[in-house]
């Protein structure tokens, strides 16, 4: 019978399709290549997925002989692998040969316009593996690296997953089972007491919990074996299961009644159900555990946790969730608030309660006083237009604060007062350069007016860097002046006054340069 074989220009769509190369992903063999000055030879095949001819490999009679020879019945291979699909078919179905191929297609397009790698690669490639400097930096290889890895520890166990991260001169390989998986663990004495405590804390808790592999013997899947005697790894870390969660602080008191969503894992032990997440950029770290109760009842306890760190180095005109922050802080220190959250999983919510006031009340008020320190930072700073990163490890004074709430206070316009807020002297001193007639005159006319008052430019520390604020100038009116006494000093006259306030004095402070 004869073969329904493939024209030349479909064999050379297929070679070109490949980039000459053989589709092989173990091989990808070059199939051309030149002959003296001007021929080239090829040692490329056309090969056929089903066979050609019936009693061929993989034929199927099923196909019409223009389907046989046309190009979806084709894969480019070496001469080589050519014969060995044909030699063993069970080995290499068409399913198999049909991958090969759209993944040498896919492989071609990828590599297209790009330099393929050359014998001093391997030399680079060796010397970053064994920590020594490369003139050259190549992305593919951590991927090549990290994919070779878990390729090698799956096929140790097909029944495990495998996944690897390097990070910060620690490995981590995340081993998770496909199906049930039964084996045994010995554990030493010198980890007996740290492995009860943490399986107690993971199965019951539903907690991650690392555990030392010092005298721990695995039985019952080689890969453990591999990974604690091979791989030296020096500890383990149970992962349960968890779901993604959504908790949402409420305060009904507060417009909006929602405070802040937090995104995070709800797990389950025997015991206990655990929602672990963090909000605000990383600002804060909240914990709910769920305990059953008597009944039908479940009783929660909450936890949160502030970390200013996430500020660290970040623009100071602008820093993260500052405003969310404050507010939420500042409602839950306050006892007489009514805080409570809604759990939802995949939106739907699953349970309510109500968050507990912090334990250590007092490390929260002090995060909410740096909380406002970093508030009156960026309103200073952008007043100035200066930027500059956030050193939350800078030690701030007294001093330095007071002077930056004052000048923060200028920048919003709340540097204000009423007659109703001044309990001090109403008493001034002023140095008259004119001999006091100005003063005088005003004075005797016993009228109410504007008194105006300027101070020099001063300096605000910001993170301990210095910066130069400009001139103030405060208007208090209305105002009447009675003259206390006087005093005359060479060209200057020295006046002590008192100043009355009308009933509907104000007092108020601004910046003489207006950003």
């Amino acid at each position: 019978m004869a073969r329904d074989d493939f024209t030349k220009p479909t064999k050379n769509q297929a070679f070109q399709r490949v980039a000459g190369r053989c589709s092989n992903p173990d091989c990808r063999a070059t199939t051309s290549a030149p002959v003296g000055k001007a021929d080239f030879s090829n040692v490329g095949v056309g090969a056929h997925i089903h066979a050609a001819s019936p009693g061929g490999p993989r034929y199927l009679a099923a196909m019409t002989a223009e389907d046989r020879s046309g190009f979806g019945n084709i894969i480019w291979l070496c001469q080589t692998c050519s014969t060995i699909i044909d030699r063993d078919p069970d080995s290499h179905p068409a399913e198999k040969l049909k991958k090969w191929k759209s993944s040498a297609e896919a492989r071609a397009l990828m590599e297209q316009g790009k330099r393929l790698p050359d014998e001093k690669d391997i030399y680079r490639m060796a010397a970053m593996t064994m920590g020594h400097g490369s003139p050259g930096f190549y992305p593919e290889a951590i991927g090549n690296v990290h994919r070779s890895l878990v390729s090698q520890l799956e096929s140790v166990d097909p029944r495990f997953t495998v996944s690897t991260a390097y990070s910060g001169d620690k490995t981590t390989i995340l081993v998770g089972a496909k199906e049930t998986v039964s084996f045994s663990i010995k554990i030493g004495p010198e980890s007996a007491a740290a492995w009860r405590e943490g399986l107690h804390a993971a199965i019951d808790g539903g907690c991650e919990a690392t555990l030392p592999l010092d005298g721990v013997v695995f039985e019952g899947s080689r890969l453990f074996d591999v990974l604690h005697k091979d791989a030296d790894l020096s500890s383990i870390t149970i992962i349960p299961a968890a779901r993604p969660a959504v908790l949402k602080i409420l305060a009904p008191q507060n417009v909006p009644a929602v405070f802040e969503s937090i995104a995070g894992q709800l797990s389950a032990g025997r015991k206990q159900i655990r929602f672990s997440g963090s909000g605000c950029g990383g600002l804060l770290d909240v914990e709910i555990v769920f305990t059953p109760t008597v009944g039908d009842g479940v009783h929660s306890v909450s936890t949160l946790t502030t970390n200013v760190k996430a500020w660290q180095g970040k623009e100071a005109a602008n820093p993260p969730y500052l405003d969310a922050f404050i507010n939420l802080l500042e409602t839950i220190v306050d006892s007489s608030a009514f805080v409570s959250f809604i759990l939802e999983v995949e939106g739907n919510q699953v349970s309510t309660g109500k968050f507990h006031t912090p334990k250590h009340v007092e490390e929260m008020n002090e995060t909410l006083a740096f909380s406002h320190y970093v508030r009156r930072a960026r309103n200073v700073l952008r007043y100035l237009r200066i930027s500059t990163p956030i050193n939350i490890f800078e030690a701030i004074s007294t001093d330095d604060h007071r002077a930056l709430a004052r000048a923060s206070d200028i920048v919003e316009g709340k540097l204000s007062y009423q007659r109703s807020q001044i309990t001090g002297s109403s008493n001034v001193r002023i140095a008259c350069s004119d001999g006091g007639e100005t003063l005088m005159e005003l004075v005797r006319k016993g009228e109410f007016s504007v008194l105006q008052q300027k101070e020099p430019a001063s300096m605000v520390t910001i993170y301990g860097k210095p910066y130069e604020l400009p001139q103030t100038t405060s208007y208090h009116s209305p105002v009447r002046l009675h003259i206390l006494r006087k005093k005359k000093k060479k060209e200057v006259v020295d006046f002590s006054l008192r100043i009355e306030m009308a009933d509907k004095f104000t007092s108020q402070t601004y910046f003489d340069v207006q950003q």
